[in-house]
């Protein structure tokens, strides 16, 4: 039977046994990190999975011919928030690495349609993220996909999301809402009400979009708290909406590249192009300087 299939209850024979040429395999990749006082450790998680489980459903009703491999989340992810307890972060490179033989793994079983849903913002993580999808496909051919790296950076890339009035009005007049703030609290309402503690008695922290390139500053802001926004403002029904919107986005994504056409707008950050943002940066940088130096030696001894 087609649909959605969980990774940890098949067989190796019954994953074998896959027509893999319909099978798309998709993984959470999101910190286990604070998010405020009024926010659990989870919530990157938690909302990269309700993500994945909505557009799964999606997918499904679109391909009925198709299997979807859902993966456990991996609490693997590059982060910048501090030094709290609870938060698992790890080095951009590191991120790259278990993202590159993961999908190493997943080729290996022969699929050839895997999404990754990086459901955390920090533009390093995107880029490692992106980089490991970007050395499989030239391996292989195109069949690793990351698509919210686009949309994190929507703007930039002049991507029309749809917003709906009320998400669209609520970012008009509260735009600098970055962590734990009323855009993550709303999903968190409507996804899980129950682990959302006192939001409406915690303060703002004004943070500008300009001051998130400088992590000691915004340290210095909201220490004692950890969040970066105004949670007072979230809404329930705003938190379906926003879910909603990420579920149609990731859902004209992930059919454009199931497809092959149309995929490549979405499949990096605006900050990929950036050389000194990538992971092996310095290393490329190096080796440069000491082939200039070697080449200058040469000329020198001549």
């Amino acid at each position: 039977m087609n649909g959605e299939k969980k990774i940890l209850e098949l067989t190796w024979k019954e994953v074998e046994a896959l027509a893999k040429e319909k099978t798309v395999l998709l993984v959470t990749l999101a910190p286990i990190e604070e998010h405020g006082l009024h926010l659990p450790l989870g919530v990157d998680i938690v909302e990269g999975k309700k993500w994945e489980g909505d557009l799964v459903r999606r997918l499904v009703s679109k391909y009925p011919d198709y299997y979807f491999l859902v993966m456990p989340a991996l609490p693997i992810a590059h982060g910048c928030i501090g030094q709290y307890p609870g938060n698992l972060h790890f080095s951009q490179r590191t991120v790259r690495t278990v993202v590159l033989e993961s999908l190493q793994s997943f080729v290996g079983w022969g699929i050839r349609n895997i999404v990754l849903i990086a459901s955390h913002g920090n533009p390093r993580f995107q880029i490692a993220v992106e980089e490991a999808c970007q050395k499989i496909n030239r391996k292989y051919g195109v069949c690793a996909f990351s698509p919210l790296g686009a949309f994190f950076s929507y703007k930039e890339l002049k991507l029309d999301l749809k917003f709906p009035p009320g998400m669209a009005k609520k970012l008009e007049a509260y735009p600098d809402d970055f962590h734990a703030g009323w855009i993550e609290t709303s999903m968190m309402l409507d996804i899980a009400e129950e682990t959302v503690g006192d939001y409406l008695r915690q303060p703002d922290t004004a943070v500008k979009e300009k001051e998130m390139m400088f992590p000691k500053k915004v340290e210095k802001k909201i220490a004692g708290f950890g969040h970066i926004g105004l949670p007072r403002k979230a809404e329930k029904s705003l938190g379906k909406e926003i879910n909603e919107n990420m579920a149609e986005y990731l859902f004209e994504a992930v059919s454009s590249f199931l497809d092959r056409q149309g995929y490549e707008k979405f499949q990096h950050h605006f900050l990929y192009r950036i050389p000194f943002l990538r992971t092996f940066f310095l290393r490329v940088l190096a080796a440069a300087l000491l082939g200039i130096l070697a080449l200058l030696t040469v000329i020198f001894l001549l």
